[in-house]
């Protein structure tokens, strides 16, 4: 018998660039200026998360998007709190 493996989960890169190229720009046909705000929000939280996280962006997934490996309170929320 052979054994079956679980598929990859989607890379956080991946669902990131999908946010841009499928949501923003073709199911909500934003305009350029809007998702040029978005990306630079992105790019904001990226870097913010690399230095609190201490991992490159290309590193992470969706439980190091939802956890601060601290206070194990969402990044989002510790994000959001900095920016204020």
């Amino acid at each position: 018998m052979s054994e079956t493996t679980a598929p990859r989960p989607v890379s956080f890169a991946s669902l990131v660039q999908q946010f841009f190229t499928e949501y923003l720009v073709t199911q909500r046909a934003l305009s350029p200026r809007t998702i040029a705000s978005y990306r630079d929000a992105m790019l904001l939280f990226l870097d913010f998360a690399r230095k609190r996280l201490g991992k490159m962006p290309t590193a992470f997934n969706l439980a190091v998007a939802a956890r601060e490996h601290k206070s194990q309170e969402p990044i989002t929320s510790v994000f959001r709190d900095h920016i204020s």
